[in-house]
């Protein structure tokens, strides 16, 4: 690919900071890849000069960022268009589960949605205001189709905002993603724009990409600091996902919450709580279970997936059942036809509830506003579709914490349910081949069929994939406006499960090849060094052996390597380290409870500092001489009138004054001690 990078100066944190960069510069179709989450590339085409079009596979993302900017946007808000069950329990759909067609639009109801979008650009070329549309990719053909009869698509920008889903969901709405990279042929300025796009070798296979500029925003080269990488904890299971999830629920249902301490500026001891659990998970009847199993109530979860009756209907009966269990009263009866159990994004500012439960639906571009909430992801790696792909997913969730003042911002607790049955290159390459050469087949019957019975054959072969999803052969069906359906070779299923072999055989297939694939998406410090000490550090299974770890590794580390470790390891080593030092923790025999039982001391020590300085300022006076067994009789009187939790000596009269060692005149001789210089 022709690939270009482009260095973010320094001083820039957000796109629309950065006056040099504008859609206006690149006047040809490319890909934009923006390497980091959150750089507010949304905004800046929300607040740029320029027409814009918004192109994302969510109607979650579109309308997290309707409420954000109200009145700022037109949402192309589509009710015709069907929902699509990204957050299907996939493994149980390449069993055959069926794909209901949605109702048929009426042609009113499409001329009805057409007229809002035209009444809204009219409106803005007449207060030459730059529209702003935000539409989904089902939609945007329709949006097309009103820039072309009002003569003004040459005017506007079009922006396909993670079009890395364009692989990821051509399982389930292949004719959706084939549709709108028609609808873009000839379109000039297109951009395709993702922080995890698809890897050189997959783009290259598919015409609509390999000839595009790729263009690389690099913004660690000029601010090595501006770029923060994440901690991801691993842990591998072979056992059901559901027994996972219950372990992260219950702790925080008995109020066993993780707790971040650190020491602040002034040398005192902080704590923050962990009282919100953002949980992914890519099945909706995962869901249902851990509401039933742990017996959560709707006031206690958020449940994010697809707005489908289907779902509420599911989720809706798991909580009643749980209130049920719990002595309380079922949900209120909801008017036919109405979502009630699955719930919205909380804007910035409005409270978070316990636990939010995310689906694939808001995988890409939600934010969230939570000031304690903690990330745990859940992989299943033995399915056809993975749910999560560490190589591109990961990345999207660990952007969606947005407040800075949240310690878990960037930090996950990722759960991998290892492969059962590892899957050689040869058998899959052979089956690859059987499915390509039926699908050659099957398009040769179509090419040789008798031109009036061709309807009916494509008919037959669009049936076939809503039974299958493309288990037997690469057959799609596209249905461009205006023309007869038209069966076709869908290479982006094909590339989409070459991408899911190598994650699933290569990148889940054991630990030290997860912590890889990490590395490879810029999670893990490029010293290789670094990563091979933390595969080894997140080997050890006891608190005692992780602590003697640090300890050993401590003298081979210069500072800065020593920082980079220290900051991808879970919270409460990195604080223990930094508030006792590991000679410490040795003294204390490296005992997780000990070592808790010191931090205790020092935190309920906190509680009563200012009250011990007065007491010790009013005591003591600058200018006047103590001997050392004075001074030590009268700090152990003030612990003990305060409850202050220490051994008293009288060096520690060196935390409020500067001193001075002096021989002191006593009723028993001449004895050493202190003469008080200042206080500090």
């Amino acid at each position: 690919m022709n690939r270009k990078e482009i260095v973010v100066p320094k001083g820039i944190r957000y796109i629309g900071e950065w006056s040099e960069y504008g859609l206006e510069n690149f006047n040809s179709p490319h890909i934009l890849n923006k390497t980091l989450t959150g750089c507010g590339f949304t905004e800046y085409c929300i607040r740029c000069g320029l027409n814009v079009v918004v192109c994302s596979p969510r109607r979650f993302l579109l309308e997290n960022k309707e409420d954000q900017h109200q009145g700022e946007v037109f949402y192309a808000r589509n009710d015709i268009e069907s929902v699509v069950g990204y957050d299907k329990d996939i493994s149980t759909m390449t069993k055959g589960a069926k794909i209901v067609d949605p109702p048929v639009p009426s042609i009113e109801r499409v001329l009805e949605f057409k007229d809002r979008a035209r009444d809204y650009v009219r409106k803005c070329r007449f207060n030459r205001k730059a529209a702003k549309i935000l539409v989904t990719y089902d939609s945007f053909r329709h949006i097309k189709e009103v820039l072309v009869e009002l003569g003004v698509l040459e005017d506007f920008y079009i922006v396909v905002d993670e079009f890395q889903s364009i692989f990821i969901d051509s399982r389930f709405k292949s004719h959706t993603e084939l549709e709108l990279l028609y609808q873009l042929l000839g379109i000039q300025k297109v951009c395709f724009v993702s922080a995890t796009p698809m890897l050189d070798e997959y783009l290259d296979m598919l015409d609509e990409f390999k000839n595009l500029p790729y263009y690389e925003l690099n913004w660690s080269k000029e601010d090595p600091d501006r770029v923060i990488s994440p901690k991801i904890e691993v842990r591998y299971t072979k056992r059901g996902l559901n027994e996972e999830i219950n372990k992260i629920i219950q702790p925080y249902l008995s109020g066993e919450y993780e707790r971040r301490r650190y020491i602040g500026e002034d040398g005192r001891p902080y704590e923050v709580v962990s009282k919100e659990a953002v949980i992914y998970v890519n099945s909706v009847k995962a869901i249902v279970r851990a509401i039933i199993n742990n017996r959560l109530t709707p006031d206690q979860c958020n449940v994010l997936c697809a707005k489908t009756l289907e779902n509420n209907k599911l989720i809706k009966q798991a909580f009643n059942k749980a209130l049920s269990e719990l002595g309380r009263p079922s949900m209120k009866r909801a008017k036919a036809g109405t979502i009630d159990a699955i719930g919205s994004i909380p804007k910035q500012g409005e409270p978070h509830k316990m636990f939010t439960f995310c689906t694939r639906t808001v995988y890409l571009g939600a934010d969230f506003y939570s000031t304690n909430a903690r990330t745990f992801i859940f992989c299943d790696s033995n399915i056809d579709c993975l749910s999560v792909d560490i190589s591109m997913d990961l990345e999207q969730i660990m952007g969606r914490q947005r407040l800075d003042i949240n310690p878990w911002k960037n930090s996950a607790y990722l759960v991998v349910k290892t492969t059962e049955e590892e899957q050689t290159k040869e058998v899959f390459d052979k089956r690859l081949e059987e499915k390509k050469q039926a699908s050659y087949d099957l398009l040769d019957i179509y090419r040789d069929a008798d031109p009036t019975k061709r309807h009916s054959l494509a008919k037959k072969y669009e049936s076939e994939i809503k039974l299958s999803h493309y288990l037997n052969d690469y057959v799609a069906v596209n249905h461009h406006a205006g023309s007869d359906l038209l069966p076709v070779f869908n290479n982006l299923m094909l590339v989409s499960e070459m991408r899911a072999f190598d994650i699933q055989q290569v990148d889940y297939k054991d630990r030290f090849s997860v912590y890889n694939a990490l590395g490879e998406a810029g999670f893990l410090a490029q010293d290789s060094r670094i990563s091979d000490l933390l595969v080894e550090f997140n080997g050890l299974t006891t608190f005692p052996d992780k602590i003697k770890f640090i300890h050993n590794i401590e003298v081979s580390l210069d500072p800065e390597n020593m920082g980079k470790f220290l900051d991808r390891l879970p919270g409460k080593f990195k604080d223990y380290y930094l508030a006792f030092g590991t000679e410490r923790m040795k003294a204390l025999k490296y005992l997780e409870a000990d070592i808790e039982r010191e931090w205790n001391r020092i935190s309920q020590n906190s509680e009563k500092q200012e009250e011990l300085e007065d007491l010790v300022y009013s005591t003591f006076e600058v200018g006047s001489r103590y001997s050392y067994v004075y001074i030590k009789s009268t700090l152990k009187d003030i612990y003990e009138k305060l409850g202050y939790k220490s051994v008293a000596k009288a060096k520690n009269l060196e935390n409020y004054f500067n001193l001075k060692v002096v021989k002191v005149i006593t009723d028993s001789g001449v004895k050493d001690g202190f003469e008080i210089i200042s206080r500090k």
